[in-house]
């Protein structure tokens, strides 16, 4: 299934008669991923007076402007990408209960926003053919935009992983500075307790200043 057809697929479910498209995880491309099961985007349904649901119709709500959770019509056709980004950084979705068949996917992108879907095993959804009982579908898809407070990730993996990326931001440019010795020590300090890692850059930085100190 190529990008363009996946995004269709998507579109059409999200908005025609469509009632399930496949979501392409391309796990040949994707080294060393654990999962071994198809996610589908359904129809699904909304219950307005209970606020719950699931599928095309339950995301769509976030559609709208101002609405918790917003996400624009580009995000919702590209869940595919972000599903196949998640897995090749991660490796396998996050799963919040054991006893559960819940899984998570979660990110946050150049701006700042930060998204996440959840998948579960549902059966008995009306859908020709049925799905693979080891198939999963899409529950929801939101983003953290209009929320009374930020997301905060349920993996902590991918905590770290953004954590890591802001405190090395924070680093460069406080390595870009004149007399800033104090601020970057703390900063490393900070870094080590966490056991985040230097990115390259930072480490040829900080090498480069050690010498000129000498």
């Amino acid at each position: 299934m190529n990008e363009n057809k996946e995004k269709r697929g998507i579109y059409n479910v999200s908005f025609n008669e469509k009632n399930s498209t496949p979501i392409n995880t391309e796990l040949e491309l994707i080294e060393n991923a654990v999962i071994d099961y198809v996610i589908h985007y359904i129809k699904g349904w909304h219950n307005t007076k209970r606020d719950k649901g699931r599928g095309a119709e339950h995301i769509k709500l976030h559609l709208e402007e101002n609405s918790q959770g917003q996400i624009t019509i580009e995000e919702l056709l590209n869940l595919g990408n972000y599903v196949r980004k998640y897995l090749k950084e991660f490796k396998e979705p996050f799963i919040e209960n054991e006893n559960k068949d819940g899984r998570v996917y979660e990110w946050e992108n150049e701006k700042g926003i930060r998204f996440r879907i959840a998948t579960d095993k549902i059966k008995g959804e009306g859908l020709i053919p049925p799905l693979s009982p080891s198939d999963e579908i899409i529950i929801t898809f939101y983003s953290d935009r209009n929320l009374k407070e930020r997301m905060l990730f349920k993996n902590p993996k991918v905590a770290l992983f953004y954590e890591s990326k802001e405190l090395n931001k924070q680093l460069e440019n406080l390595l870009k500075q004149r007399n800033k010795n104090k601020e970057i020590n703390i900063l490393l300090k900070e870094m080590k307790n966490k056991n985040i890692k230097l990115n390259k850059e930072n480490q040829t930085k900080l090498k480069n200043l050690n010498q000129l100190s000498r």
